[in-house]
């Protein structure tokens, strides 16, 4: 393994070192952010900085078991041996970081190295808090964070007879049932007034204590030490109730404060401590980023700032800060887990519990299945749940992350057998790119809001993300501003007879002049001066759009639409699709028009230096976006597809032309059959091995939250398809064809198409879950 403690020839006075991704911290969260960065294509240096002598390893076994057996600490390792060299990350251990100079962008560690580096990463984690009473240096008195603190508390557990545990909390209790499994008599002070007060639930609360002390407990509330007592050895706990408890060991665990003392004079903005970061992971400087326990960052599912200290957090916060690190611009809005063992029973714990102000249970505790679902104002906020099955708990991890409406289906949480994936998390609206073809969409939208039917997110491309914006920018009532929209886009032109010959006509009107309101051509007057054809690298002049478009979309309003809207594009250098989020980025007309800036008709679009061309190219199906940003389940899907699959062979080149873009620009839904019958094999394996384990450490691992996740199905996606099919004899020009008569043909079929499937489909009216 490639790791280093001794100090590189770059100290003070001469020139520091450069990294490309620094990473300071040696937990958790700085493996698996080293490894995200290496698996999505960083091609620079990454070193990781950590203050400990043990490459980074796992936390929870540290207090779920307290390590009983030596031979298992290799496992508690968050890489094998070999992986840092493999992956060419630099793992330097002893290296604690003293100091951070954010304008120069260097790190100062503690033996005097100056470190350079590109994009900085803080994962430094949480240290213990102390009780700072008289006595406390005393030895036998411990706290647990590391793994050199549980070989001292278990050293010490071997002779000890008679143990204290400040604390009732999560990590308390564990430490607590984990002493009593070794035999100790074990006291637990909790300075509130309920046991394990987190759960924010007294019923909860009482089962947990009554279970502790079934199992030899002893479990003391309002209480908690104000001194300790002992010549050099802890021999006895004054409380503040007056007690005096005789023991020989005791674990403080009372909370942790966050380990940024280092940031001092930094620049980079705390909260009570914490490293404040915005929904990105971005800290308050620029190229500096942070995750896990010592964040305090913007929760956009609870709409507010919290910091969470639990492993789950840190290895998702991990994950996503990487790739941010890479320019990928994600926002954090996962659902935190947190999984507990009091005892012989383990459980998980998601979301804010704080936050409820109603409780429905599921189940029966005493059976070892049930379920409790925390609601404020019929929205779920967060979920206990032990012995339920992962589909379950991964379906609610969804309604709680998109503030699913339960209303009217409450009283049926109940009911254990009640399946929750028939409660639909999301609507979402997939708009393709189509040019003049995209007022098809137009009279879909008018179908679906006169059924109810309402998105909470839309995913557009070109003309697409034209139709979406507008529609983001007037939540529930788009209709009347998208029939304004192309309104303004229809070009007026001569009623001909047969059709054929007014569909030449308008092309050939369009093509020479252009869309007033939309594109003109380069050709026409006022010429730009000195812009001769030769060095023009489009056909039209897209400045009219933009002036459309601001006409029609607030812009300013799309952050707090409840309409969430993507759009993607293609940068022009680097080939490569990016994706435009309004929920993380300020859009603004160019972001629109970048999206369908289709060449050589029109030219790039430039955003913050970038060029961008229609991200159609790529790909005109954007409901990779959906499944890529908001994730791949329990969603009400309404696809429109402008490009007919089925076409007769085409007769003359225009049509072999226009038959090409139709298809490539058609709709393709990525087909994951195979994919799910691999995963489904998967977790046919999976629970097959687990029938030769043990039931107790069986249960054990189908409470991890790991296994939830990736054997949790989660809710299935139902998809809608409305497909343009056009006219048998439709004419090439089809897709920039903005005559008057074109659009409006475009908008009546797309809504007869809509209501004919919907009414077939016999959709609801209103979502059930929803208000």
């Amino acid at each position: 393994m490639k790791t280093e403690t001794a100090m590189a020839d770059n100290t003070a006075g001469s020139v520091p070192r450069h990294i490309d991704f620094l990473i300071v911290g040696g937990g958790v969260a700085s493996a698996i952010a080293a490894e995200t960065l290496r698996a999505e294509g960083a091609s620079g240096s990454v070193l990781l900085l950590s203050a400990e002598d043990l490459p980074p390893y796992h936390r929870p076994p540290l207090s779920k078991q307290l390590l009983p057996e030596r031979e298992d600490e290799e496992r508690i390792f968050v890489h094998p041996k070999g992986f840092y060299d493999e992956r060419d990350i630099e793992l330097r251990l002893n290296s604690p970081v003293v100091g951070v100079d954010t304008v120069s962008q260097i790190v100062r560690t503690a033996a005097g190295e100056r470190i350079a580096y590109g994009k900085l990463l803080i994962a430094t984690g949480a240290t213990p808090k102390s009780l700072g009473v008289p006595g406390e240096a005393l030895a036998g008195v411990h706290t647990l964070r590391t793994k050199a603190d549980t070989d001292v508390i278990r050293e010490a557990a071997g002779t000890a007879k008679r143990a204290v545990v400040i604390g009732a909390s999560f990590l308390g209790m564990e430490i607590a049932m984990s002493l009593v499994a070794r035999g100790l008599d074990v006291t637990v002070l909790e300075r509130g007034s309920v046991f394990l007060p987190h759960l924010e639930a007294s019923d909860l609360s009482a089962h947990f204590e009554r279970r502790a002390q079934s199992q030899g407990a002893t479990v003391l509330l309002n209480d908690t030490a104000v001194a300790f007592h002992g010549s050099t050895t802890v021999a006895e706990i004054e409380t503040s109730a007056g007690r005096r408890i005789a023991c020989d060991l005791v674990v403080v665990s009372i909370g942790v404060s966050p380990a940024s003392g280092f940031l001092e004079g930094s620049g980079i903005a705390l909260e009570d401590g914490y490293v404040a970061i915005d929904a990105l992971l971005r800290a308050s400087v620029p190229n500096v980023f942070a995750a896990g326990d010592v964040t305090s960052f913007y929760d956009p599912v609870f709409a507010r700032r919290r910091h969470i200290e639990h492993w789950d957090n840190a290895i998702k916060q991990a994950r996503l800060a990487a790739r941010n690190m890479l320019g990928r611009r994600l926002r954090y809005d996962e659902v935190s887990y947190f999984f507990c063992e009091v005892g012989d029973i383990g459980f998980n714990v998601l979301g804010a519990t704080e936050e409820a102000d109603e409780w429905i249970t599921r189940g029966s505790l005493d059976d070892g299945s049930f379920a409790m679902f925390y609601l404020k104002g019929d929205v779920p906020r967060a979920l206990f749940s032990t012995g339920r099955p992962a589909d379950e708990t991964r379906v609610a991890e969804g309604l709680i992350r998109y503030r699913v409406n339960l209303g009217s289906v409450k009283e049926r949480l109940r009911e254990a057998d009640f399946a929750l994936e028939q409660i639909p998390t999301q609507t979402a609206l997939i708009l393709q790119g189509g040019g003049a073809l995209g007022a098809f969409e137009c009279g879909v939208v008018k179908a679906l809001e006169e059924e109810q039917l309402f998105p909470d997110i839309v995913a557009g491309v070109s003309i697409g993300a034209f139709n979406g914006a507008v529609i983001a920018s007037n939540p529930r009532q788009a209709t009347q501003a998208l029939e304004a929209f192309w309104n303004e886009l229809a070009v007026l032109t001569p009623t001909l007879s047969p059709a054929i010959f007014r569909q030449t006509v308008a092309a050939a009107q369009i093509l020479t002049c252009g869309v007033p309101n939309f594109f003109r051509a380069r050709w026409l007057p006022p010429f730009t001066p000195l812009e001769w054809p030769v060095a023009w690298t489009s056909y039209y002049d897209t400045t009219p759009m933009r002036q459309l478009i601001a006409k029609h979309v607030d812009f300013a309003a799309l952050k707090t639409s409840p309409v969430r809207l993507l759009i993607s594009a293609v940068n022009v250098a680097t080939a490569e699709l990016e994706v435009f989020d309004s929920y993380v980025d300020d859009l603004t007309p160019d972001h629109i028009v970048a999206s369908g800036s289709l060449p050589p008709g029109f030219p790039w679009t430039v955003i913050d230096g970038k060029a961008y061309w229609d991200g159609g190219i790529i790909s005109n199906s954007p409901l990779d976006l959906v499944v890529d940003r908001c994730g791949p389940d329990g969603k009400r899907v309404f696809i429109v597809d402008l490009y007919s699959g089925q076409r007769a062979l085409p007769s003359n080149m225009i049509e072999v032309l226009a038959r090409r873009d139709e298809i490539v620009y058609s709709e393709r839904v990525r087909s994951d059959l195979h994919y799910r019958e691999t995963v489904d094999s998967y977790r046919r394996l999976i629970d097959h091995v687990l029938s030769y384990v043990d039931p107790a450490s069986a249960a054990r691992v189908k409470h991890l939250p790991d296994y939830i996740q990736l054997m949790g199905d989660g809710a299935p996606t139902r998809i809608t398809r409305f497909v343009r099919t056009g006219q048998s004899d439709e004419h090439s020009s089809g897709d920039y064809d903005f005559s008057d008569v074109a659009i409006e043909a475009s908008r009546s079929e797309g809504y007869a198409v809509a209501k004919g499937i919907l009414g077939q489909a016999r959709a609801p009216s209103a979502d059930p879950a929803r208000p």
